[in-house]
C-alpha cells in the first residue's frame, strides 16, 4: 500500500457506505506521478504517485528499444557525453504467456533512452532491494540530469547527461532505508534531491544537497511532487496540504478545502497548481474519471476554477498532472491501451493537444522527466 492508498482508505472509512462498483478501474499502473487503481465495494483503495513528462514543442513518438530486448544487445551507459534523456525504464524479464524470456535479460535493471532513441543499460543503478522492493530513479525536467541509487557507493548519484559529469552524494543512505514505494526527485541543476524512503509510513524523507552532503529532514507525512527554483513541493494526502519547502528547510503548508490528488508542479505564475478532486463519501466518481481538472491557489487554498478536459481518446485513463508546458498549459499523462501519452491541457479552455507518445510494454515501470520517480 502506498501513502496515497492509505490516505484514501482512511477517507473511505470515515465516509458513509456508498456503492462504488461502477467506479472500478483496472490496469492503472503506478508511476508521481501517477497511476491509479480504484477498486470498490463500499471502500476505496486508490492510486500511487504522479508522473512527469518531457517538455517538447509538438507531438512526437519517442523512439525506444523494446523493453524486453536482451541485455547483450544493449550497451552499458558509457562515460562522457550522451545527451538528454527521453525516459528511463526498469527492465522486466517476465515473458508474455507462451513465450520465454529473452536471453541475457537482467530483471529489474534500469535502462535509459536518449532523445534520439539510443538505449543504455545502467547496471550500477540499484533496481531492486534484497527485500524485492523496487528502487526509483529520477530525471530532471529537461532530461539532462539523471539521479539513481548506486549500490556500491551506498549513496545517490546525479549524472549530467550532457557533460558526462557525475556527482556522488556525500550523504550516505543505507540500502535498508529503500522501502516499498520509495520516491525520488531531482532539481534541474542536479544539486538537490528529495528522497522519500517508504510510502505509507511516517518515516521522514531527506532533502539532499549532493554537492555538500547537507541534508534537511522532510516530514514523513509528505511525499515529493517536484523540486525546482530551490523549493521542494510536497503533498500530504487526505487533508489535503501542500508544503513548499525551501532547500534550506522551513515553509508553511497550505490547506485546501477538499481532497485532491494528482498534483502538478507549481505553475509559472508562482501561485497555481492543477489537481483532480477526489470527493469522499459521495456517489460521484473522482474527477480524474470525469476529466474535470481543478486549479488551486497555493496562497489561499481556494479553488480558482474547474475545467473539463477535451480532446483525449475515449478510453484514455488519466495518470496525473505534472509539468507546465507554458503559462496556460499543464501536462496530463494518460494511458491509452498499452502506451503512455502526454497531453498539454489549456487550463482556460480544457482543450488537450498531444505532445508525446511513449511506447508500451513497460509494465508500469516507465520514468519520464520532471517529477517524482517512484514505483
Amino acid at each position: 500500500m502506498t501513502r496515497l492508498r492509505d490516505a484514501l482508505n482512511g477517507i473511505a472509512e470515515e465516509a458513509p457506505p456508498v456503492n462504488l462498483a461502477d467506479l472500478a478501474v483496472a490496469g492503472y499502473r503506478r508511476r508521481r506521478r501517477a497511476s491509479a487503481t480504484l477498486a470498490a465495494a463500499a471502500t476505496i483503495a486508490v492510486l500511487a504517485g504522479v508522473t512527469a513528462t518531457v517538455l517538447v514543442a509538438g507531438p512526437r513518438r519517442v523512439p525506444a528499444a523494446a523493453p524486453q530486448a536482451a541485455a547483450a544487445a544493449v550497451p552499458v551507459l558509457p562515460a562522457g557525453k550522451v545527451g538528454t534523456l527521453s525516459h528511463a525504464y526498469r527492465q522486466s524479464c517476465l515473458p508474455p504467456r507462451g513465450k520465454s524470456a529473452p536471453p541475457g535479460c537482467v530483471d529489474g535493471e534500469w535502462r535509459v533512452v536518449t532523445g534520439d532513441g539510443t538505449t543504455y543499460r545502467v547496471p550500477q543503478a540499484l533496481g531492486t532491494t534484497a527485500r524485492n522492493d523496487r528502487v526509483p530513479v529520477a530525471l530532471s525536467r529537461d532530461g539532462r540530469m539523471f539521479a539513481y541509487y548506486d549500490k556500491d557507493a551506498g549513496a545517490h548519484v546525479v549524472r549530467d547527461m550532457v557533460t558526462g559529469a557525475e556527482t556522488v552524494s556525500a550523504a550516505k543512505v543505507a540500502a535498508e532505508r529503500l522501502g516499498m514505494g520509495s520516491m525520488l526527485v531531482v532539481s534541474d541543476d542536479g544539486r538537490h534531491l528529495v528522497f522519500d524512503p517508504r510510502e505509507g509510513t511516517k518515516d521522514p524523507g531527506l532533502l539532499i544537497d549532493v554537492r555538500t552532503g547537507a541534508t534537511v529532514s522532510v516530514p514523513g507525512v509528505y511525499e515529493p511532487v517536484a523540486i525546482k527554483d530551490g523549493v521542494a513541493e510536497l503533498v500530504r494526502y487526505r487533508k489535503t496540504d501542500l508544503l513548499f519547502m525551501p532547500v534550506a528547510g522551513g515553509g508553511r503548508p497550505v490547506r485546501f478545502d477538499g481532497v485532491f490528488i494528482m498534483f502538478s508542479e507549481l505553475a509559472p505564475d508562482g501561485r497555481t497548481v492543477a489537481a483532480f478532486e477526489f470527493p469522499p463519501g459521495k456517489k460521484v466518481p473522482p474527477e480524474y474519471m470525469t476529466r474535470r481538472l481543478t486549479l488551486l491557489d497555493t496562497r489561499t487554498g481556494r479553488t480558482v476554477r474547474k475545467v473539463s478536459v477535451k480532446g483525449l481518446p475515449k478510453r484514455a485513463g488519466i495518470d496525473g498532472t505534472t509539468i507546465w508546458q507554458s503559462p496556460s498549459e499543464v501536462t496530463l499523462t494518460v494511458e491509452v491501451g498499452n502506451s503512455t501519452r502526454a497531453y498539454a491541457v489549456d487550463v482556460r479552455t480544457g482543450r488537450a493537444r498531444l505532445v508525446n507518445s511513449y511506447p508500451g510494454g513497460f509494465r508500469g515501470q516507465l520514468v519520464m522527466p520532471g517529477a517524482a520517480g517512484g514505483l
